[in-house]
């Protein structure tokens, strides 16, 4: 069992983006995902994985495939990883959202990032 507050892995990005691990295991990763207000996590797909993004603080607006959708506050969005995924920040504060993918696909996602 663990528990973890979601509190401490919100970070103020020094950049546009601040990505914080939150569990790592062989079939699922999870973490915060910060964005800067007015910052965009450019677009990109997820291979054979599924996400699971949900909202924090703040609001946004997710592209998949083309296709708009907001989320505010407690919603939550499920994203095939075939599809490909922007996320934009378009409240007036930092964006926080919870993500989930599982199966975790490459390695590379499993990491803190700073971008």
């Amino acid at each position: 069992m663990n528990k973890f507050i979601f509190n401490d892995y919100f970070h103020e990005p020094q950049k546009k983006i601040a990505k914080r691990m939150l569990f790592k295991s062989d079939n699922v990763i999870a973490f915060i995902l910060n964005i800067a207000k007015g910052a965009t996590l450019p677009g990109h797909t997820h291979l054979e994985s599924t996400l699971l993004l949900q909202v924090l603080e703040g609001n946004a607006k997710v592209v998949t495939d083309g296709n708009e959708t907001s989320l505010q506050v407690g919603e939550l969005m499920q994203v095939d990883g075939q599809e490909s995924m922007q996320v934009i920040n378009i409240g007036e504060d930092v964006l926080r959202l919870f993500v989930t993918i599982s199966p975790m696909g490459s390695e590379a996602f499993a990491k803190d990032a700073d971008v």
